[in-house]
């Protein structure tokens, strides 16, 4: 890893962490101001020699200072999802700043439309097969494909213990739906690694 793109980027943790572990260049980009404040305030209290930016920006529309940089991987964790009636324009765009050869590195949700994850209600949320196959249409070979649902699940069952201890009756809820939801195959997890052609 030499440079990466990690779009959607939350509060930052993912891109400061592949910068310390591999000490290489991670540009983030996100919609969200509180999220770059976030990933901001995190970076600043980090080492200073690590090479992280982050930027304020649609994924479809990248700011001028990182849209025509080519990186050696892209990674989306939990950002497609929200946007699934244009997930070949999501991939197209992680294809177009990807070298040759280059890495993407999808973890997103999948399964049938749950109103607690997804924003775009213009049609079904894409399943595992058709994150894969839309993958492959936009010229990449798939390395790994794995249904990581049973990792959400474990992860998300460990959240609503630490909520129920702190007897937070929000999460409680939420994790509670987000389990149900889960286990009745509403909604899963995907992992796919693949290589630009």
């Amino acid at each position: 890893l030499s440079s990466g793109i990690n779009a959607e980027y939350g509060e930052g943790t993912p891109a400061i962490t592949m910068a310390k572990q591999f000490g290489c260049k991670v540009v983030g980009v996100d919609v969200s101001e509180n999220n770059i404040a976030s990933a901001r305030k995190f970076l600043s209290e980090e080492s200073s020699t690590l090479n992280v930016q982050f930027h304020e920006g649609n994924f479809f529309d990248m700011p001028a200072r990182v849209q025509h940089e080519m990186f050696t991987h892209v990674w989306a964790q939990v950002s497609f999802f929200h946007t699934h009636a244009h997930l070949r324009r999501c991939i197209d765009v992680a294809a177009s700043m990807l070298k040759s050869g280059g890495t993407f590195i999808l973890v997103d949700y999948c399964g049938p439309r749950h109103p607690v994850f997804t924003r775009d209600t213009s049609k079904s949320a894409p399943d595992m097969n058709e994150y894969i196959q839309t993958v492959k249409d936009a010229g990449f070979n798939i390395l790994v494909q794995e249904d990581a649902s049973r990792h959400f699940l474990a992860g998300t069952t460990f959240l609503r213990k630490i909520a129920g201890e702190e007897k937070n009756t929000v999460e409680i809820n939420f994790y509670d739906g987000r389990i149900s939801s889960i286990k009745e195959k509403l909604i899963g997890m995907v992992i796919i690694v693949a290589q630009k052609k």
